[in-house]
C-alpha cells in the first residue's frame, strides 16, 4: 500500500504559510512502478478542485501504469453530528478525496492478494470529526486492512505524522508527534481506588472458619 497526501497549490495554504506547496507535474518524478509491489494499492488524498482529480486519474495514474478503481469520500463532521460546511457552499465542501489505483496488470489477476483487492468498494464514506490541525487526515491503518495482505508492507508519502508498522517519507514525518500535540497525564492512585483494592484483597484472602463439629476449615 502506498498513500499520498501530496501539498496541493491552494492559496489559504499559501497565504497561512502552514505548509509548501509544490507544482502538481513535480509528481511525475515519484518512482511509484519501482516502489509499488505487485497486487499493490496506491491511495492519493485530494482537494476538490475538479483539475486535480482529473490530473490525478487521466495523468498521473496513467503515467505510472495505474487504473483507478475507487474514489472515497471523508466527511467531515462536528461533534453535533452536522456537516462543518453544507454541501452548497461555492466555495468549500465538507469533504476530501481518496483516488485509488492498482496496476492494470493486475486487474484481472488471480493472485490470492487480487482477490482482498478487488473487494476494495468504488465508494465508501469516512465519517469522522477532523482534527484542528489543518491536512490532518484520518488514520487509514484499519480501514484498509480487510483490503490489504495479512502482512502488508505501507508507505506513505508526504506524511506528517508516524503509523505503527508503516514507512513515512516527506519534510514532516514528525510533526504531530511534536510533544506540543500530547498533554501530559500523571496516574495517582485516589482514596477510593485504594480502598477499592483493599477491598479486593480482602475478599480474596483465605479466611479461617469454625463449622458446626468445632473443625476448622479454610474457606476461599
Amino acid at each position: 500500500l502506498i498513500v499520498m497526501d501530496p501539498p496541493w497549490p491552494n492559496k489559504s495554504v499559501r497565504r497561512s504559510s502552514k505548509y509548501e506547496t509544490q507544482d502538481i507535474y513535480d509528481l511525475f518524478q515519484i518512482p511509484i512502478p519501482e516502489l509499488l509491489a505487485p497486487q499493490g494499492i496506491v491511495a492519493v488524498w485530494v482537494t476538490n478542485k475538479p483539475k486535480f482529480r482529473r490530473f490525478i486519474i487521466d495523468k498521473l495514474f496513467k503515467s505510472w501504469g495505474l487504473q483507478e478503481v475507487g474514489v472515497w469520500y471523508w466527511l467531515k463532521v462536528t461533534t453535533k453530528k452536522e456537516l462543518v460546511i453544507p454541501f452548497e457552499s461555492p466555495h468549500r465542501k465538507p469533504y476530501e478525496q481518496l483516488i485509488f489505483g492498482i496496476r492494470v496488470t493486475d486487474i484481472n489477476s488471480n493472485n490470492k492478494n487480487s482477490a482482498k483487492v478487488s473487494l476494495l468498494p468504488r465508494q465508501h464514506a469516512i465519517i469522522s470529526v477532523p482534527c484542528r490541525r489543518h491536512s490532518r487526515k484520518p488514520p487509514l491503518d484499519t480501514i484498509l486492512k480487510p483490503y490489504l495482505p495479512d502482512d502488508p508492507k505501507c508507505l506513505e508519502l508526504f506524511a506528517r505524522c508516524l503509523t505503527p508498522g508503516w514507512t513515512s517519507w516527506g519534510n514532516e514525518c514528525l510533526k504531530f508527534q511534536h510533544d506540543r500535540f500530547f498533554r501530559t497525564i500523571t496516574p495517582s492512585f485516589t482514596t477510593t481506588t485504594t480502598t477499592l483494592i483493599k477491598k479486593i484483597h480482602d475478599s480474596d484472602h483465605c479466611q479461617t472458619n469454625t463449622d458446626n463439629g468445632g473443625h476448622k476449615h479454610k474457606k476461599q
